[in-house]
């Protein structure tokens, strides 16, 4: 009888983490500002940091990262200050020659150039939990905002 009991306990505990990872959504939105820069991004997941030296318009730069992986796909933003208004168009053009995501968008503000990018194919609608759909990159880049504005 101690045996069927424990078993028992087992199996109810088993159904709880299942229920319990079945209502966990795929997509966790949240905005992330971006460290001593005027921007926030929309991520769909917790996301890692991360600085690095790139070489952009004519000069190495600081690049300030963000991202995540959820649905299948990779999420990031990265976002440089070029040091002028002048130089950012240069920029923002070296920086589309050179990316490898699938889908990216660009922003300016002043001197810093922005990119928004996804790395994975999105599908045309949500084919269940893990799926990577067209919403959910459309939600990714409309969440480009300059920090401060709604």
């Amino acid at each position: 009888m101690n045996t069927a009991h424990t078993a028992i306990k087992l199996i109810a505990i088993f159904c709880f983490i299942l229920l319990f990872g079945a209502c966990t959504p795929v997509f966790n939105w949240r905005d992330v500002p971006l460290e001593g820069l005027p921007v926030t991004a929309l991520l769909p997941c917790k996301p890692d940091k991360g600085v690095r030296t790139v070489h952009l318009a004519g000069a190495p730069r600081s690049m300030q990262m963000v991202g995540c992986a959820a649905g299948g796909a990779m999420f990031t933003v990265a976002a440089v200050d070029v040091g002028s208004v002048a130089l950012a168009q240069t920029a923002q053009q070296q920086w589309r020659i050179v990316s490898k995501a699938t889908h990216s968008q660009y922003a300016q503000h002043g001197s810093i150039v922005v990119q928004a990018a996804v790395y994975g194919e999105p599908h045309a609608a949500s084919d269940g939990p893990g799926a990577l759909s067209t919403q959910a990159v459309e939600t990714f880049f409309s969440g480009l905002k300059p920090a401060g504005r709604p």
